[in-house]
C-alpha cells in the first residue's frame, strides 16, 4: 500500500509537471503490479525485496522530491520577498520626491522638478498651486491628478491595464511607469520579472525544473510566461516561481488585485551570501557527507543481500519441510544452520515432526479406545428394551439419552405374566464407563430376580424385598463410592394398581385431571449401607393418568446463569402436552432440557419412562 502510494504521488507529480508519458508509464506499472501482486509477492525473497525498496528506495526518492517541493515552495516565496522589497524601496523613493517638490516654495520647484527628474528619468509629476497646474513631461499619461487617488497615497495604480508606482501629496502627484524592463533593472540578474498579471484574483502557477514557464490565467485570458535566466549550475539549481501580489486602485476598484511573476535559481538567490573559503569548506563538507552515506548504503546492500539469502533458505526448507510431512513423511529433519530466530524455528519444526509422530501414535489408539466405546455403546443399547410391551390398560414409552458414549441410567419393562409387568428406572452415580458398567450389572441382577422367581398370583416378589437384595449386591461388590438411586414398581394390568418402591430415586410425577403432583415414598439410595430395608407403596391409576418418571439429568440440566431447568418446568410441560402421544411428549421433553441446558458437554444421562392408563 505504501507504494502504491508513493508511486501515485510519483504519477500525479509527474503529471503535474507537464511529463504526461512518465505519468502513463508509472501508471502502467501501477496497474501491472496490482493484477499480478499475488504472483510477484508469493516468494519470501520477493517481499523482503520490495520491503528493501520501500525501506531504502523510496525514503531517497521521497526525499528527493521533498526537498524539490522545499525549493519551489520555500525559495519561490523567498525570490518573491526579495521583489517586494525593492519594489517598495522604489515606491518610498517616488513618495520621497512627491514629498519634497510639496514642500518647497512655489518658486523652487521648477528647480527642484529638474533635479528630480535628472535623477529619476521616467518620473513623472502633476502639481497644482493656486489654480494652476504643471505637468511634466506634457505629453505625459495624466493631464491631471487622479480624483480617486487620495492624498498620502503611496504605492501601485492601474491605469489602462498600465502599471504605475504613484504617490500623492496636498498639491503635488508623481507617478513611474511601472514595465518588465524596470523591475529587472532593481531586482538584478538574481531574479527575473517575467509577467505581470493584472486583476490576478485567479493567478495560477505552474512550472517545472527545466523552466517550461508559468501558465498565468487572469480576467478569461490565458498566458504561458518564460523565465530569462542564466543556464543552471547543476541538477539542483532548479527553476522556482514565485507570485508577488500587491494591490493597484484602478478608476472602477479600490481593491484591485495585480500579481507580479518572478523566477530565480538557488544559486542566483545566494550568490554573494557564501564564498571563499567558507564555500569551500561547504563543498568539502557536502562530498564528505554524500561520501559517508554512498559508503553506508553500500553496506546495507551487502548486509541486507546476505541476509535476504538467509531468511530465503531457513523458508524455503521450512516449506520443504511441510510438504514432506503433508506426504506423512516425518523421518527427514529440517537443517538447523546459525544461532538465530530462523535457526530456533527449524529446531522447533523438527520437535514438532517428532511430537506429531508420538500424537498419531496416540490418536490411533483413542481411535481404538473409541471403536471399543462405540461396541460398548451398541452393546448397552441392547440392554435397553427393545420392543414395549402392549398392555390392555397402559401405553408406555421410555427413552435414555447418554451425556457421553455410554450411559449410567437404565429403564426397563419386564412383561413378568399375563397380568403383570414390571417397570423399571435407575441412575448410577457418576459418568461413563464405570457408570454403565454398574448399570449392567444392576439390570442382570434385576432380570434374574424377577424371571427366576414366579408367583401364582401375584407379583414374582414384591418390590420393597427385591430393592432390599439389589442394594445389599451393589453394597457387597461395588466400592463405597458408588451407588444407585431406583425406582421399582410392577404394574397390574387387570386392576391398574401400580405397586413401587422408591430408593433415593427423585419421586415420579403424576398428571391427573390437569394437576401435576409427586408420587408418594421416599427411601435409601442403593448400594450406600448395607441391610437396608424399602418401603412399599401402591397407587390406583385412572382413566387418563400420566405416569412420568425420570433421572436428575432433566430437573437439574443448567443454562448459562447456573439456573436449573426444574421440576415445576417438567410438570407444566407435562400438564399442557398430557393428551399427546407419548412419544411426541417425550420429544417436547427432551428438546426443551436441550434448548435449556447452556453447555451440552457438561449435562448427565437424560432418561424418561411415560406411562399412560387408557
Amino acid at each position: 500500500m505504501v507504494l502504491v502510494a508513493a508511486l501515485s504521488v510519483l504519477a500525479v507529480y509527474l503529471r503535474t509537471r507537464g511529463n504526461s508519458i512518465s505519468g502513463v508509464l508509472i501508471l502502467a506499472l501501477l496497474l501491472a503490479g496490482f493484477a499480478f501482486r499475488k504472483q510477484l509477492l508469493w516468494r519470501v525473497r520477493n517481499r523482503l525485496i520490495l520491503s528493501y525498496v520501500l525501506f531504502g528506495v523510496v525514503p531517497i526518492v521521497l526525499i528527493s522530491l521533498l526537498i524539490v517541493l522545499t525549493l519551489q515552495l520555500g525559495l519561490g516565496p523567498l525570490g518573491a520577498d526579495r521583489v517586494r522589497r525593492v519594489l517598495d524601496a522604489r515606491i518610498h523613493e517616488v513618495g520621497a520626491a512627491a514629498q519634497d517638490i510639496d514642500g518647497m516654495p512655489p518658486a523652487m520647484r521648477s528647480y527642484l522638478v529638474e533635479r528630480v527628474l535628472a535623477r529619476f528619468p521616467r518620473l513623472g509629476v502633476v502639481i497644482e498651486s493656486d489654480g494652476t497646474t504643471l505637468v511634466d513631461p506634457p505629453n505625459g499619461p495624466f493631464r491631471e491628478a487622479p480624483a480617486w487617488v487620495e492624498p498620502r497615497f503611496q504605492g501601485l495604480i492601474e491605469v489602462d491595464n498600465s502599471l504605475y508606482i504613484a504617490a500623492r501629496t496636498n498639491s503635488v502627484f508623481a507617478f513611474f511607469p511601472l514595465t518588465l524592463e524596470e523591475l529587472n533593472t532593481l531586482t538584478g540578474e538574481a531574479i527575473n520579472v517575467a509577467g505581470i498579471a493584472m486583476g490576478a484574483d485567479d493567478l495560477n502557477l505552474q512550472t517545472d525544473s527545466r523552466g517550461r514557464g508559468v501558465t498565468i490565467t487572469t480576467r478569461g485570458v490565458r498566458r504561458v510566461v518564460q523565465p530569462r535566466l542564466r543556464p543552471p549550475r547543476g541538477f539542483w539549481d532548479i527553476v522556482v516561481a514565485g507570485g508577488v501580489p500587491w494591490n493597484a486602485p484602478s478608476e472602477t476598484k479600490r481593491r484591485n488585485q495585480v500579481a507580479l511573476v518572478a523566477f530565480t535559481r538557488p544559486s542566483l538567490l545566494f550568490q554573494g551570501t557564501v564564498s571563499g573559503g567558507i564555500a569551500y569548506a561547504i563543498r568539502v563538507i557536502f562530498v564528505f557527507v554524500t561520501s559517508v552515506l554512498v559508503i553506508v548504503e553500500l553496506v546495507s546492500l551487502v548486509w541486507s543481500v546476505g541476509l535476504t539469502r538467509t531468511i530465503t533458505r531457513s523458508v524455503h526448507e521450512l516449506y520443504a519441510g511441510t510438504q514432506r510431512v503433508s506426504k506423512g513423511e516425518f523421518s527427514v529433519p529440517i537443517p538447523v544452520r546459525g544461532q538465530h530466530q530462523l535457526s530456533e524455528l527449524a529446531g522447533s519444526f523438527n520437535g514438532m515432526t517428532t511430537q506429531v509422530v508420538k500424537l498419531l501414535g496416540e490418536a490411533r489408539k483413542k481411535e481404538k479406545l473409541e471403536s471399543e466405546l462405540a461396541i460398548a455403546r451398541e452393546v448397552q443399547n441392547r440392554l435397553f428394551p427393545r420392543t414395549v410391551p402392549r398392555l390392555k390398560s397402559l401405553e408406555l414409552a421410555g427413552i435414555c439419552i447418554p451425556g457421553r458414549y455410554v450411559s449410567g441410567d437404565y429403564y426397563d419393562f419386564v412383561r413378568l405374566d399375563m397380568r403383570w409387568t414390571a417397570i423399571a428406572l435407575g441412575d448410577v452415580s457418576g459418568k461413563g464407563v464405570s457408570a454403565a458398567l454398574l448399570m449392567a450389572s444392576i439390570q442382570s441382577a434385576l432380570h434374574a430376580q424377577l424371571k427366576f422367581h414366579p408367583g401364582a398370583t401375584g407379583p414374582v416378589l414384591s418390590t420393597a424385598a427385591l430393592m432390599e437384595l439389589l442394594s445389599q449386591q451393589l453394597y457387597e461388590n461395588t466400592p463405597p463410592e458408588k451407588y444407585a438411586t431406583f425406582f421399582c414398581s410392577v404394574y397390574d394390568d387387570e386392576t391398574g394398581r401400580l405397586i413401587y418402591t422408591n430408593a433415593g430415586h427423585l419421586k415420579p410425577i403424576l398428571v391427573r385431571g390437569g394437576n401435576a403432583s409427586g408420587l408418594e415414598g421416599d427411601g435409601v439410595v442403593a448400594g450406600l449401607l448395607p441391610n437396608v430395608t424399602y418401603e412399599q407403596q401402591e397407587i390406583q391409576l385412572e382413566r387418563s393418568d400420566l405416569l412420568a418418571i425420570f433421572s436428575d439429568g432433566i430437573p437439574e440440566a443448567e443454562d448459562q446463569e447456573g439456573k436449573e431447568f426444574g421440576e415445576d418446568r417438567l410438570m407444566a410441560l407435562l400438564v399442557e402436552n398430557a393428551n399427546k402421544p407419548l412419544d411426541e411428549i417425550i420429544r417436547i421433553v427432551t428438546q426443551g432440557v436441550d434448548n435449556w441446558a447452556a453447555d451440552p458437554e457438561t449435562r448427565d444421562d437424560t432418561t424418561i419412562v411415560l406411562a399412560r392408563r387408557v
